[in-house]
């Protein structure tokens, strides 16, 4: 109530903040995509070779799995892609809580289409960007889940990746616009099958959705686009 200026990180945390202080405005400035770090470019065949993916159509998943990023689904996309023979490779490239548990679940399943990483540092992560068709970003299926400002989604705008979600809320909304990205079904694994098959058929279509990725991050989430707009606030307030 007392603030100079006030920041907010999606469209759905300001409108909560404009209900409990209504009057003040709100300036909304989410995560960044660092354009500078990752950059679209042809996969390395000595990066393709490291990560063993060969013709493979990699889905990377690089965040927490921890309970509120619900990776039981992103297994049951492997399984569903398994089950249908799609030449898709999964990675989960993170640490949290439900690390083991999920390891455990896959092993069970014995889904040879999916690798733990565990936690990488950001170079690491960078070449296996380099490998990466698509970048998933999943949550558990709860409204509250839709409002956030994930760095991962970002970090896919600015490697021109295409965006998988299956969450709704304002990052569904800008991927489908955008057409950098597919929803899929919260309820069900399956529909992954669906959804990214046209991509793994068309490789034209594949590029036009990875391009546009990268120009919504160029144009509306750079790390320079938004610090001046952060830092002109404050400029602003001296």
């Amino acid at each position: 109530r007392q603030a100079e200026s006030i920041v907010a990180l999606s469209p759905a945390i300001r409108s909560a903040i404009e209900e409990k202080v209504p009057g003040k405005t709100v300036h909304l400035i989410p995560n960044m995509a660092d354009c500078e770090y990752y950059k679209p470019e042809a996969k390395d065949s000595a990066l393709v070779e490291k990560w063993g993916v060969g013709e493979k159509f990699v889905v990377s998943y690089i965040g927490a799995a921890g309970v509120a990023n619900g990776l039981d689904y992103l297994l049951g996309c492997a399984n569903a892609s398994r089950n249908a023979s799609l030449p898709v490779h999964f990675f989960v490239c993170g640490d949290g809580a439900l690390l083991d548990r999920l390891k455990e679940s896959a092993g069970r399943s014995n889904l040879q289409n999916l690798t733990f990483l565990g936690f990488k540092n950001r170079e690491t992560v960078r070449q296996l960007m380099n490998v990466t068709d698509a970048v998933f970003i999943c949550y558990k299926h709860v409204p509250i889940l839709e409002t956030g400002s994930p760095n991962k989604f970002f970090d896919g705008l600015a490697a021109g990746k295409l965006i998988l979600i299956n969450f709704g809320g304002w990052i569904k909304k800008e991927i489908e616009e955008n057409r950098c990205g597919v929803f899929i079904d919260p309820e069900g694994p399956a529909d992954f099958v669906k959804m990214i098959s046209p991509f793994i058929a068309d490789n034209n279509l594949l590029k036009e959705y990875q391009l546009a990725s990268r120009q919504l991050g160029e144009n509306k989430y750079s790390r320079l686009l938004l610090s001046e707009k952060f830092a002109s606030l404050l400029c602003n307030k001296a």
